[in-house]
């Protein structure tokens, strides 16, 4: 019976063991996660194209034109989409909210700076920014180059990341509001312009190229709900 007895307690202090080194990789890996986040796989992010502009049907959309994609249970990434990169063209300078602080769906998240101007983008999640794209930081241009990969903006950890995404553009949704976007800017040219908003397939990289300057601010800020 002591034997027994003995031969249990060991049994019982390695499954503890194994229980908690178990735990404690798990929560190193989340930790891992949210301060070097990974670039998502170019498969993962095969876009349809709408109205000339690139729509990854595996990402959620906010109708003021940012993205936000779940990697982990409550960590989620956040971004421009195309429209908002091919809208503004050449940005001089993102402004990204500091690590720790807590961002509102449907609220002010960002500021982006072109040629003396400032345009405000509203959050597609609510939580606490975990992380900041440095690169973006560093150079604007990687947003333009790749908005859905190497060019992303905020990491953050979202409580109620579920309930969040519900309220976002999602499918055949966000198909019309794209359709519903591009005909929005195209009723801010003037009907004799003349101006072709594509080449080929994809729209034009710099929309705000084609209006006048004084108009650039009332704009974004149709187009970005801001």
């Amino acid at each position: 019976m002591r034997r027994r007895m003995v031969a249990l307690l060991v049994l019982g202090t390695f499954i503890c063991f194994v229980v908690v080194d178990y735990f404690l990789q798990t929560r190193r890996a989340q930790t891992l996660n949210v301060r070097t986040p990974s670039v998502r796989p170019q498969e993962a992010l095969r876009a349809n194209i709408v109205g000339g502009f690139e729509l990854p049907p595996a990402l959620s959309y906010h109708a003021g034109h940012a993205w936000a994609a779940k990697e982990t249970r409550n960590l989620v990434r956040v971004g421009l989409d195309d429209f908002a990169v091919r809208l503004l063209g050449k940005v001089d300078q993102v402004d990204l909210p500091a690590r720790g602080r807590w961002l509102r769906q449907g609220e002010k998240g960002w500021t982006v700076a072109r040629g003396g101007h400032s345009f405000e983008m509203l959050s597609p999640i609510e939580g606490e920014v975990v992380d900041v794209n440095p690169e973006a930081l560093r150079d604007p241009s990687v947003i333009h180059n790749s908005p859905y990969g190497a060019g992303w903006l905020l990491t953050v950890n979202s409580p109620a990341a579920d309930s969040n995404l519900k309220n976002l553009l999602r499918g055949r949704v966000a198909q019309l509001w794209m359709e519903e976007s591009v005909g929005t800017f195209r009723s801010h040219l003037s009907p004799s312009s003349g101006v072709h908003l594509q080449d080929g397939g994809h729209a034009i990289a710099d929309l705000l190229s084609v209006l006048p300057e004084e108009r650039w601010e009332e704009v974004v800020r149709d187009l970005f709900l801001a």
